[in-house]
């Protein structure tokens, strides 16, 4: 079973950077535990409290830590970057809309919305999250939200949003799009109550801390065409994928009451050790532990490279990896060839998984 996990070296070094120093500058103009606001009709000029401001990013470069931006109704063709512990509250997703269509954010950040290291919480709430640009630099895999807040006692909620592929990528099925996107993010990460729709992956936690996916909508994911080999390679939609390929193990990895339906491919996967991504050792570090339980699967069929794939998926690739996994009160149905729960452990690696209550059916 294969992992597209390969693009995201140079990004690494652009995002560290934006999470050290931050991506918005100017003076906080206001305190902590105050309210600013953005609306379509505000201008860049003040404090965005008497008057609402623009942009969010402007608003971002007023408040201080702790402080609530409210987005108001409308469309805003922008794109958000926090490096300060703050709140983004929308007025709802069909209200509220960040649309990233046609903006590169050139190599400073990636994502429609993108959260560093911020010192702090960070909650987002309440948009629609659309139209992520497919940025050069990362070789594609356009990143509607991403979270590298590499501090670990911070955390980072992302909550009661709509994220999606949307319309603006021509080349959405070969660059394969991610909904979100934790790439060696060290804050405790909460994902919960979101519809997630039309991209590759629905979330990717890579090297995260402590992570919850929780009560999530993930539905209408599409595959994506590896166009390098002869023919090209098809990999069907990954839905919740934890993944641990560097040293140490992770843990605290936990997805619950998340509903997959109306695509083909992999609902729920484990890996600790891939050979692809972060890992510079041969063979690749990592492990992970952590629970998926009381998921409901309704998938279609699916294959990749000539296997079915599953609504469950464990695996501990090599010699030195741990996988620790309890799996209970799964429910639902996968479409053959692909399955309810498959396991592989590779040689010199170890796998504890339990499993209970679980009854995820095969349909022909």
């Amino acid at each position: 079973m294969s992992r597209l996990r390969v693009k995201h070296a140079v990004a690494l070094v652009a995002a560290t950077l934006v999470g050290t120093l931050g991506v918005v500058s100017g003076p906080a103009n206001a305190s902590t535990g105050t309210f600013l606001r953005v609306s379509k009709t505000g201008s860049d000029v003040g404090n965005c409290i008497s008057k609402p401001c623009a942009t969010i990013n402007y608003a971002l470069s007023q408040a201080q830590a702790g402080a609530t931006i409210k987005v108001s109704a409308g469309t805003y063709n922008q794109t958000v970057a926090i490096s300060k512990p703050i709140h983004l509250l929308g007025m709802g997703v069909k209200r509220t809309i960040l649309n990233g269509a046609g903006l590169d954010p050139g190599g400073s950040f990636y994502g429609v919305v993108y959260v560093g290291t911020t010192g702090g919480a960070v909650v987002v709430s309440g948009f629609t999250i659309t139209n992520p640009f497919p940025y050069a630099y990362t070789g594609g895999e356009p990143e509607a939200v991403a979270l590298i807040d590499q501090n670990s006692s911070d955390s980072v909620v992302i909550t009661k949003n709509v994220i999606s592929e949307g319309s603006s990528d021509p080349t959405a099925g070969t660059d394969f799009p991610i909904a979100i996107d934790t790439f060696k993010n060290a804050a405790t990460t909460t994902i919960s109550h979101n519809t997630i729709t039309g991209t590759f992956q629905g979330a990717l936690l890579e090297d995260n801390g402590p992570a919850s996916v929780s009560y999530n909508k993930i539905t209408n994911l599409i595959s994506g065409t590896d166009t390098s080999t002869t023919p090209p390679t098809v990999y069907p939609g990954e839905g919740v994928f934890f993944l641990s390929d560097l040293s140490g193990s992770i843990t605290g990895q936990q997805a619950s009451h998340n509903r997959l339906s109306g695509y083909g491919g992999w609902g729920i996967i484990f890996e600790a050790g891939y050979n692809n991504g972060n890992c510079t050792a041969t063979p690749c570090n990592g492990s992970i532990a952590g629970a998926v339980s009381h998921n409901q699967f309704a998938l279609k069929g699916a294959t990749s490279e000539g296997k079915g794939t599953s609504a469950i998926d464990m695996k501990a690739d090599f010699a030195g990896n741990n996988l620790t996994a309890s799996v209970t009160s799964n429910r639902g149905y996968v479409t053959s060839p692909s399955q309810a729960f498959t396991s592989v452990t590779g040689s010199g690696a170890t796998s504890s998984v339990s499993q209970s209550g679980n009854n995820i059916k095969v349909k022909p």
